[in-house]
């Protein structure tokens, strides 16, 4: 989960004589009860999975779960989190498993799970409504409690069994005798997060060349006057790596050479790579450090976090030639390879922070109980039962381990060293001991491989082993950069076989993605992070193979994905199509853990118009650009992704970024409200304004663009016919016959008819699909919306 602190919980000691005594009474027939499961088990994501025999009676969510809660009228518990989460296991444990906490939920409450890297959009909009609810405090476990008809009116993250308890009854307390003031908070949260969605594409912003050098100079100054000059990174504790600014700033010193970006980077990357934040035995990096040193990390290991940093790492080394970076970045793939590879050549999620402690002199019996890190964690003794005692002393003097712990839990007490060279690099401790840097890490390298060796046979930590579109298409992503910057053929194979598996195990026959995969099952409609990360990665496998392949299924797929995502009218892409069982869409253009979204999808855009010389793709990302330009000339370190892109638009286009050309200038409809008697047909005028120098093309269709078309959407009526103006024929430099095009002000009428048996009040939802031409070029086709209010009567 995100940082938090959290008070010292304690257990409560009588409870073991009370089991005790309970388990003689029965003779220990109710340890080996089967307990019932709850829906939770036809799942396929390991969370829920995890959670599906809890005494609680969860519901996925579902359409079933929110008619439950409207049919008998109780407010929705949702909980939200995701397998590898510390505290989501400590709250199962605390609460999920406690008679009376669960007996409260199942009685006053209907309770939902998500498994948040399963739905992201789910968490995302509730995220927003706990940070209202928490001053800005968020994380995981997430703890909503909503309306029936989905609106948040209560959240935060971890709630101890104690206080837990006391919400969950104030709570239903409150739904039973101060409704109206619950429904009221609840509309006040709705209202709040559509006003930040609002928010989420600022004002367009033109970009010509100097404003682009102007705004890329200011986002590099911004993140030099953020870096922590002892430390590395660019915030103090807690710190997260800083992937998307790592990428930037090696973009950046590519093309200028200025010598503080790579004075960043250096200083950066060996620190987390010295850092516990960095497994020195087994390669990769846990997710974050809780220091401001990289010293001591949270344990878990994400896909998308070793996918990042692992392609940082190779392109550091291919600009310097410094083979630490290549050391990084050879052991973090070698990593992802041994323990996060699918028989099928996918790439699992996640490496849990906890598993059962190892035995040990220290630690005979083995511990009931799972803990933090005690897959990672050393003591001397073991190192040199491993190694022997001369060179299991010289291993635990160059990576800190000793009898005084650098990591103690909390909660736990329990203890052990971190693995890190953070007291000095190897090249210093092998002038210190007479020999060759390169002698040394030979060394290393074998005595690791020994206590590597030994490691494995502890209990390991639970691998949530589903397959995410997204993340894989990160992994693929940066193998094809890994094989570009450091030539093993390995990672090319390994990029290509997962990207295989996408396209034929992630993909419906009509070309829209799945984003979740276990067991051989495909599930959940894919997001934009799926298409443009898939997109990317695509070209990225096109450019260093040469393979047409992957650049024909990159079109292929960003075609599906302007056709699913873009947003005609205002510009970027929404993060869902439009889904019933959501209060809101968002539009996401800020970088976390993971890339932005927006970013990624104007990134493949480019690179498929560069490639293609198709010039609607560029002119995609080019309004996307324009469109939170803002964004990035204000909050430059939250829109690296989109940077990275606004910097490969500098280096390959010539074009200033306009702000979004608006051909039609004005639509309206006459009447603007329509009163229809069953059984006539009548008609229904749409006017069009189109700006000087700018035409559409008529509704007849010819070759190689889009006619002007209008659909409708009613309850109640039907669009029995359209009635277009009539068309002038133009020649255009760009075509080599006339082409017939509407100019200026035209009227279309649409004659509608109510359905049979229809009567009462209904929204008719006009689309207008065209596309606009002057005389040099043509746009991308787009689509307006006009909402018409009907009353049909008998």
């Amino acid at each position: 989960m995100r940082p938090k602190k959290f008070s010292r919980l304690t257990f409560p000691v009588g409870l073991l004589s009370v089991v005790t005594v309970v388990i003689l009474v029965l003779g220990g027939i109710a340890m080996h009860q089967k307990r019932r499961l709850n829906r939770l088990a036809n799942e396929t994501s390991p969370y829920l999975l995890q959670h599906a025999d809890n005494l609680v009676d969860w519901f996925p969510w579902s359409d079933e779960a929110f008619e439950k809660a409207r049919r008998e009228d109780k407010p929705i518990f949702l909980s939200v989190g995701y397998s590898t989460c510390h505290w989501c296991h400590v709250m199962e444990r605390e609460s999920f498993e406690n008679d009376e906490i669960a007996a409260i939920l199942n009685e006053h409450f209907v309770s939902i799970k998500v498994d948040r890297e399963e739905r992201p959009d789910v968490d995302d909009l509730y995220m927003r409504a706990v940070l209202i609810f928490t001053n800005g405090h968020g994380g995981w476990p997430m703890s909503v409690f909503l309306t029936p008809d989905g609106k948040p009116f209560f959240g935060g993250t971890y709630f101890p069994p104690e206080q837990f308890k006391r919400i969950l009854l104030e709570i239903a307390r409150l739904w039973r005798e101060g409704r109206q003031k619950v429904l009221q908070a609840a509309d006040e949260v709705a209202r709040a997060i559509s006003a930040e969605l609002s928010m989420t594409v600022p004002v367009a912003q033109p970009l010509d060349a100097r404003t682009m050098a102007t705004v890329l100079k200011a986002a590099e100054d911004a993140l030099l006057r953020s870096l922590d000059k002892t430390h590395g990174g660019f915030s103090g504790a807690p710190k997260f790596p800083p992937h998307q600014a790592l990428e930037f700033l090696l973009r950046r010193y590519e093309a200028t050479r200025r010598l503080p970006l790579w004075e960043a980077i250096d200083l950066t990357l060996r620190k987390m790579a010295h850092g516990g934040i960095y497994d020195h035995i087994g390669g990769g990096f846990h997710r974050y450090s809780v220091d401001e040193k990289w010293l001591v990390p949270h344990f878990e290991k994400m896909l998308y976090d070793n996918a990042q940093l692992a392609q940082v790492y190779s392109w550091a080394f291919h600009l310097s030639g410094d083979g630490f970076f290549r050391r990084i970045a050879q052991e973090t793939y070698a990593f992802v390879l041994r323990e996060m590879t699918s028989p099928e050549g996918a790439f699992y999620s996640a490496l849990d922070a906890e598993s059962l402690p190892p035995n040990s002199p220290r630690s005979p019996i083995p511990s009931p109980h799972k803990e933090e890190g005690a897959f990672y964690l050393w003591r001397p003794d073991e190192v040199t039962a491993v190694l022997g005692e001369k060179e299991g002393n010289l291993f635990c003097k160059i990576y800190g381990i000793s009898d005084e712990p650098n990591f103690v839990n909390p909660h736990t007490g329990y203890n052990g060293c971190i693995p890190n060279l953070l007291r000095a690099p190897v090249e210093n401790w092998a002038k210190t001991l007479g020999m060759s840097a390169d002698e040394l890490w030979a060394k290393l390298d074998e005595w690791k491989a020994k206590l590597l060796e030994a490691r494995n046979k502890r209990p390991r930590p639970h691998c949530d082993d589903k397959v995410l579109t997204s993340w894989n298409a990160l992994i693929v992503r940066s193998f094809a950069l890994g094989y570009r910057f450091l030539g093993d053929a390995t990672y090319r194979h390994a990029a290509e076989r997962a990207a295989e598996f996408l396209w034929t195990m992630m993909r419906r026959p009509d070309g829209t993605l799945w984003h979740s995969y276990r067991n051989g099952v495909a599930k959940v409609d894919g997001m934009l992070d799926d298409y443009a990360y898939l997109l990317v990665a695509l070209m990225e496998l096109h450019e260093v193979t040469g393979d047409e392949k992957w650049l024909r299924r990159a079109r292929e797929l960003a075609d599906t994905m302007v056709r699913l995502f873009w947003d005609e009218r205002e510009g970027g892409f929404w993060f869902t199509t439009q889904r019933k069982d959501l209060l809101a869409r968002s539009k996401p253009a800020i970088d976390g853990a993971e890339p932005s979204p927006n970013g990624m999808a104007t990134l493949g855009l480019l690179r498929l118009a560069n490639a293609t010389g198709d010039d609607r793709y560029a002119q995609i990302t080019q309004q996307t650009l324009s469109a939170f330009g803002g964004l990035m000339v204000r909050v430059p370190r939250g829109a690296m992704t989109l940077l990275i892109t606004l910097d490969e638009w500098q280096r390959n286009r010539k074009e200033a970024i306009a702000p979004t050309e608006r051909p039609i200038e004005r639509i309206w409809t006459e009447p603007d409200r329509l009163r229809l008697q069953a059984g006539e047909t009548v008609p229904l005028k749409v006017h069009l304004a189109l700006a000087k120098g700018w035409h559409i093309n008529s509704v007849e269709p010819q070759p190689n663009l889009q006619p002007t078309t209008f659909s409708g959407e009613s309850r109640l009526v039907t669009i029995e016919r359209v009635e277009a103006p009539t068309a002038r024929e133009v020649r255009l430099s760009f075509a080599d016959v006339p082409v017939r095009v509407y100019e200026g002000t035209v009227t279309f009428v649409l004659w509608l008819r109510p359905k049979p048996d229809a009567q009462g009040d209904d929204v008719l939802t006009l689309r207008l699909r065209f596309q606009a031409c002057d005389d040099r070029r043509c746009l991308a086709p787009a689509e307006l919306t006009l909402k018409v209010p009907l009353t049909v009567v008998p």
